[in-house]
């Protein structure tokens, strides 16, 4: 079996300590926690957890009856990419000279991202997408100066 990533969500109930305990079973099972997403949901005092894990199918299996043991988790599931939205928020700061100032506007549009602020030395780039497209335009950026990027990591849903 090949190792590969995974998206699994889960909804949690929101309270404290729960996030450490799912982490704590991560750490403790030796499980590869690529990226890890914690936020309120449609539910009140629930939450909606987002890891992906790398791994094969036998690791996340055994990952996915570990989160079930919890009592703090109502359910969750492993998301094939073909069955699920996924996308990733990242902010990047590119510190252009000041004739690279048009090509990275140029690059911005062609990966349809935003600039929400732009100072006489920074350049701030958003963009929301799916991972491979944030490192392609993360990429691009590259021989500008990127001199910061911040990344939310993954949340996905079930379609």
């Amino acid at each position: 079996m090949s190792t590969h990533q995974h998206t699994i969500t889960a909804l949690v109930q929101n309270e404290a300590g729960t996030i450490n305990r799912l982490v704590s079973l991560f750490r403790r099972r030796g499980f590869s926690l690529a990226s890890f997403n914690a936020g309120d949901c449609e539910d009140p005092g629930y939450s909606r957890l987002t890891f992906i894990v790398n791994g094969d199918d036998a690791v996340v299996s055994q990952c996915l009856k570990q989160l079930n043991k919890l009592i703090d988790v109502i359910e969750c599931e492993d998301l094939e990419p073909e069955h699920s939205v996924q996308r990733e928020l990242a902010l990047i700061r590119v510190e252009p000279t000041s004739e690279q100032r048009a090509a990275v506007h140029g690059i911005v549009s062609e990966f349809m991202a935003r600039t929400p602020r732009t100072t006489a030395t920074t350049i701030v780039v958003e963009q929301v997408s799916d991972v491979a497209s944030l490192e392609r335009l993360i990429a691009a950026l590259m021989p500008y100066n990127v001199t910061e990027i911040v990344r939310t990591g993954t949340v996905a849903i079930k379609v």
